[in-house]
Parts: C-alpha cells; structure tokens; sequence
C-alpha cells in the first residue's frame, strides 16, 4: 500500500489511526460535506470547517474528529470534492492489473501513485489518500438533484475502495425547487447496490437525537468497531445528559437571582415628597427591568456556550409596543398561560390569580413595555382587567440615608405569576439553540424570547399540572429568599424533564 503524501511538501501523512475509526467524507462539490461534518461534530467555527456557497471551497483533505471524555473516537477526514469522475473512472479502469477480473482496492492505489505528483486528477488523488489507506467512506448528496452519469461514476470509485460505506442524502430545500425530493428514489435505489447503508440526514434541521442515529449507523457497517463504536454512543448519550443538567442548573439560577432580585434607589425627602419618591420608584423600576432582562441574556449566552454555538450571541427583544390588549384572546394563544391555567397553578400555592397593589406603589405599575422589549418575552401573567406586574415597594426610615432622605426598595413583583413570564423566556431560548445546527453561518445572533414565541409559541401552558403545581410551590419560596433544598432538587428536576421534551420537539 502506498503511503500518502502532501501534494506540497511531499511529506506523508497518516489519515487513519489504530483503534479509531475514520471515514473520508466524500462527495461532489456543494452536496454539503463540510454542512453534514459542522452538524456532526457541533463546530460552528468557519476557521475549522467553513460552509460556503462557492464551488470547491474544500481544496485539500482536513482531519477533524469527535472527542469524548478527552479521547478521539471517531475521526473524519473532508476531502475535496470530485472534479472529473468519469475520466477518473476511465483511468482507473485502464490501470487494473487483470482486466477480466477489472479494477479494485490496489488498483486505486496504482491511480493515486501515477497521477499524485502531475497536474491530472488532482482532487480525485486527494480524497482517495484517506481510502488507499484503510478509511471508510461518508459520501454525501443532495437528493434534490438529479442523478446523472457523473455521480454514477463518483459511486462505482467509491465503490472500488472495498471499505465500509454509508451514503448520506443531505437535502438542501432550496426555494426555486419546484418539487424537492422527486430523486430520491432514484438515488437510493443506485447508492444501495454500492454502499452498506443509506440514510437521510438534513444538516440545517437535524437535533442530538437525528446525529446520535447518524453516527450510530456506522455501527453496522464494520462488525469490527462495532464494541468501539457502541462505547462512544454511551459516552455520547453521557455527555449530552450532563449538558442538559447543567442547562437546568444555570436556568434554575437565573430563575433564584431573578425572582429574589431587589433594586435601590434614594431620594430626599422635600416640599414634594411624593414626587421625589415617584422619580425614585421610576429610577429603581428601569434598573430592575433593565437587571432581569440582563440576567435573562447572560443566561442564553451561557446555554449557547453549552451547546458549542460559541459564535452566536443572544440579541435583546424588540419592543412589543405598550397597546398590547390584554383582554383579548390573540394575546394569551400569542404570549402562553391561558388564564385557567394560571389560575389553577396560583390556586396551587394558595395565591390568587389577581393583582395584589401595595398601598405604597401609588398606584403606580413600573412598565409592561419596559418589561418585554428589556427582552424578557413570554408568557403573560394573568392579570385583572388590564392591570401590570406591581412591584413590592419597601422605606426605609427617615434620616437613613447619608445627607437625610430615605432609599426605596423594589421588587420582586407581588404576583407569583411573574415567575412564568421568566421561565417561559429562558425556556424559548432554550428551544432556539436546540433547534439550530451548528451549520448554520447565516445569523451570529440567537433571536430574544419575545420573538422565538411569535413563531412556535410559548412553552410553559403545556406543563403537566403537577409540574406546574411544584414549579410555582419553588417560585413562592425562592421570591422570599428561603429556597428549601428538597422543593429547589423538584423544581430542578422538574426544569430538566421539560428541556428534554423540548429537545424531543413538538407533539403531536
């Protein structure tokens, strides 16, 4: 067997490791390798993987592996694609030492030894070093183009290689397809008589659960890795389920600060003394909504960080407008809990469903549009009439503060119902990042909650009532700083089952 070389330093190369499994991933150009490869192996950096429109973006083969528990486990080599297949084909055929019995795994090294070091059949050279080598093969395609004699001949060479093979269809669904998927049919039926296996794999769309049955395909390709490989799904499966912990622990956190949140503000008691302390509840209510939606971004970007989406951001909401009508029925299908539900969920720890005004507020509700376009979206508490969230108002004493005058004390909003607007806005943020693969380049910014719930609605009206009942018993107690330990490990648990139904996507 030949030994692979740089094309410029004429160094060799060792594509293939022992005891890893590695596959070349194959294919024409813009079938999406490098797309299939980013989804994968969750990398969202162009510097490592770079999706592009432009043909022949991959000029040379690239190693890149999964790595679990601190060992690689699998490893991919992307290849350039296929420039000239079937003259290729047609040279390889010409080299094959027996031609009755026709061209094999040796005769594809005899190719890449005669053409390497010339100007002819450069990429094809490239992407066959990994296979002369011992490397399976990933070929990637877009069912939604027509099979023509050029993948046929792209195939049969792939064919030749002799080792384990899965074709994968990376749909593109690209607008101007007047009937996407009408060769796919075609497609399978001429993959299947050259390769192990063949599986759909869209990378723009595909969850944890679409990769995991990806790369657990490769199970049944080569008997010989199969221990190997069932040991990374288990590592896999592992890892996936510590990431969803911590997500519940880093949302419950946000839900503690944010429901156990105060803000201050002093002012001197003048001629006006109720208009001073107006300015100052105005000033304490911005930074308490300006602190929560705060807290709320910090939180999508520690999820996106999680989730290996290092270069998106979490954006603010946009303004929803201060004429939203509370009364009407678009608003509460729009924005989550119906009201029965929040009533039930109240009922459940002995609140009532209606706005409690403290004597000390004036009368006064600090901003429902502050509060939503701050980004912090989701679902709408219920609300007597079209009364908003009033905050708990404190004083202190005459004289306190330096200079004379008193500080104000705001928050957190007396109706426990205001937990729900929290948690269904991380909670959609949430679904966001799930949803995005890491091949998509298009948008560096995760949208904010408000936005998220236009499109596929809010989350937190479709808890079971027992969930909702030990969440809002948790969301009573962490608002008045005494977070018991075994109600905090409910809500816990309680926050980690509803992420894993998300990431299950929607029912039916």
């Amino acid at each position: 067997m030949i030994p692979p070389r740089n094309r410029e330093s004429g160094r060799a190369i060792a594509w293939v490791a022992p005891g890893v499994p590695t596959f070349a991933v194959v294919g024409k150009v813009n079938m999406g390798k490098s797309a299939v490869l980013a989804t994968l192996l969750e990398e969202d950096d162009d510097a490592i993987i770079r999706i592009s429109a432009e043909p022949g973006e991959t000029t040379r083969c690239q190693r890149l592996s999964l790595v679990l528990d601190g060992d690689e486990r699998l490893r991919f080599i992307d290849t350039p694609g296929f420039q000239q297949p079937i003259e290729a084909l047609r040279a390889i055929r010409a080299l094959a030492a027996d031609p009755e019995r026709g061209p094999g795994p040796d005769t594809l090294a005899a190719f890449v030894a005669r053409y390497r070091d010339t100007d002819e059949f450069v990429d094809e050279c490239r992407l066959l070093e990994p296979l002369i080598e011992g490397a399976g093969v990933l070929y990637v395609v877009d069912p939604d183009v027509r099979l023509h004699d050029a993948f046929i001949a792209e195939i049969e060479i792939l064919r030749l290689s002799a080792g384990p093979r899965l074709a994968v269809l990376n749909p593109h669904h690209r607008e101007t397809d007047a009937d996407p998927g009408r060769y796919a049919d075609a497609w399978r039926t001429e993959l299947g008589k050259s390769f192990n296996l063949v599986r759909t794999f869209d990378a723009f769309a595909a969850r944890y659960t679409q990769r995991r049955e990806l790369l657990a395909a490769l199970n049944r390709i080569d008997e010989r890795d199969r221990a190997h490989l069932d040991t990374t799904i288990a590592l896999l499966d592992a890892e996936w389920q510590q990431r969803r912990e911590e997500a519940a622990e880093r949302i419950q956190s946000f839900l503690r600060s944010a429901l156990s949140l105060r803000e201050h503000a002093d002012y001197a008691e003048t001629d006006a003394p109720e208009s001073a302390k107006r300015r100052a509840m105005a000033t304490a209510g911005q930074r308490y909504y300006a602190r929560i939606a705060e807290l709320e971004r910090e939180t999508a970007n520690a999820l996106l960080d999680l989730y290996r989406h290092r270069h998106t951001r979490a954006a603010a909401a946009s303004p929803v407008g201060e004429g939203l009508d509370l009364a009407h029925d678009e608003t509460w299908r729009r924005f989550g809990l119906t009201r029965r539900q929040l009533t039930f969920a109240g009922a459940a720890v002995g609140a009532g469903a209606g706005v409690s005004v403290d004597a000390g507020t004036l009368g006064h509700t600090l901003g429902l549009g502050t509060l939503i376009g701050g980004g912090v979206g989701g679902a709408l508490a219920y609300f007597k009439g079209d009364a908003l969230p009033t905050l708990s108002v404190s004083l202190g004493r005459a004289g306190a503060r330096i200079g004379g005058g008193r500080r104000i004390t705001l928050g957190p909003p007396k109706n426990p119902n205001f937990a729900w607007i929290l948690l269904d806005s991380v909670l959609i943020r949430y679904r966001a990042i799930i949803e995005r693969t890491h091949a998509a380049r298009d948008v560096g910014e995760l949208a904010a909650s408000a936005d998220g719930a236009d499109k596929a609605g809010a989350i937190v009206h479709r808890l079971a009532s027992d969930r909702q009942k030990r969440l809002a018993r948790w969301f009573r107690e962490a608002a008045k700083g005494r977070d018991n330990e075994e109600r905090a490990a409910a809500a816990r648990a309680d926050i980690e089952a509803t992420l894993a139904e998300i990431e299950a996507g929607p029912r039916d």
